[in-house]
């Protein structure tokens, strides 16, 4: 009887140990899907697309499928209302909500401009992968010989540096910008809800920076950044003398030498709250950096149009971020800029 119990006991800790083996290679997670093919690859694991047989199309140069099959396999959910044509997508803490037809996305409640708007084709809802993907904080990639898209999720590494920038990165307020770090660089940002705000962070931990959160005086609400109405942020954007209120301010400017700004791309443009900020400083002699988020618009011109505002700057390149954008690729683009 007792050398029963020690094999099943044997054997219950095998089990274990395969179970918590696989858990540990389940952690990375690739998907690959191919233009006009029903199936797809989860780790090299053939499964169909739907019951369907829904492919994968391109649109306007931009990739559009069925996102379910993707969103489940990540461990999120994804839910469709015929009555208004929306979809509500959800993976961690980050949700996503589109309207069929509509270039406007929300990630968070934060408006971003698409280049291809989502569409319902053969009865299916067809949205653009890379705009979703990036949100949920996964790397995609394109083949163009291929006709093929590969997703990879890497949730452990992902969750631990977006921990580790969380909780080494303190938000200096208004009124207590200082040069802790000694490196005289700032980094200030806009962020409406919060995405902008964690690339910041990021940059301000590879960087060695001190970071700023440029505040309206009046938050903006979820129905000022409703940019399917005549909300707020329209007639701001429409708007070249706008120049929304700051709460309070950076008391010393004049202790860096360069200064990272960070913005949301409101119909191709910063919100004009930038100006606001830049205008507020002398930026002479500084070397000042943009970066943007995103679903899917470049940095394009937001960057150049801000150039008058600050008189004797050095403006480099700047560069556009997913809100899910990772430390590699932050520290990446800053190792580019040849910072001292």
């Amino acid at each position: 009887m007792k050398k029963i119990l020690l094999v099943l006991f044997t054997l219950m800790l095998f089990s274990m140990t395969v179970v918590a083996v696989n858990a540990a290679e389940n952690d990375d997670l690739t998907i690959q899907l191919k233009i006009n093919s029903p199936v797809m690859l989860v780790n090299n694991e053939e499964k169909s697309i739907d019951e369907n047989g829904t492919v994968p199309v391109i649109v306007n140069s931009r990739t559009l499928l069925p996102v379910r099959a993707v969103v489940e396999e990540i461990g999120g959910s994804v839910e469709w209302n015929s009555d208004t044509k929306t979809v509500a997508l959800q993976s961690g803490d980050n949700n996503i909500n589109l309207e069929i037809d509509s270039t406007t996305a929300y990630l968070n409640n934060e408006p971003y401009t698409l280049d291809t708007p989502s569409a319902i084709i053969g009865g299916r809802t067809m949205l653009p992968i890379r705009f979703i993907a990036e949100s949920f904080g996964l790397e995609v990639s394109w083949s163009s010989e291929e006709q093929t898209v590969t997703i990879v999720k890497k949730s452990d590494i992902q969750t631990e540096s977006m921990t580790s920038a969380e909780a080494t990165t303190e938000n200096t307020t208004a009124e207590e910008a200082t040069t802790e770090s000694g490196n005289n660089i700032l980094v200030a940002y806009f962020s409406a809800t919060n995405n902008t705000k964690g690339v910041a962070e990021k940059i301000a931990e590879v960087a060695d920076a001190d970071i700023y959160a440029i505040t309206p005086a009046i938050p903006y609400t979820k129905v000022d950044l409703d940019y399917n109405t005549d909300c707020r942020a329209n007639k701001e954007q429409n708007d070249d003398t706008a120049r929304p209120e700051i709460s309070g301010r950076v008391e010393n400017m004049e202790d860096y030498d360069t200064v990272f700004i960070g913005y949301p791309i409101w119909w191709g443009q910063a919100p004009k709250i930038m100006y606001t900020f830049l205008e507020s400083y002398d930026f002479n002699g500084k070397t000042v950096i943009p970066f943007c988020t995103s679903g899917s618009s470049p940095i394009g011109s937001s960057a150049e149009n801000m150039h008058s505002l600050t008189t004797g700057a050095n403006w480099l390149e700047g560069q556009r971020f997913s809100g899910g954008a990772s430390v590699d690729e932050v520290s990446s683009w800053i190792n580019s800029l040849g910072l001292k």
